[in-house]
């Protein structure tokens, strides 16, 4: 798995609101560019903190997903 992956991926969401508002609208073409692992994807489009930290993301990175308040997210 990819943690680093995912934590870039986080990263650049909070400091790109293009990329932001690309995972909210088409998280999977967003993550096209990351090493991230099918499952890993799943995580990051839930924005459960549960399914987060069993692909291996850091606690920390849990408390914040930029794109988990969006109301039109594609999960």
């Amino acid at each position: 798995m990819s943690k680093q992956a995912m934590q870039a991926i986080l990263d650049r969401a909070c400091k790109d609101m293009r990329f932001n508002v690309r995972m909210i609208d088409d998280p999977d073409h967003a993550m096209d560019e990351y090493d991230v692992t099918p499952e890993e994807r799943v995580a990051l489009k839930s924005c459960r903190r549960e399914k987060l930290l069993e692909v291996g993301l850091d606690e920390r990175m849990t408390a914040w997903i930029p794109w988990q308040w969006a109301p039109n997210r594609k999960r």
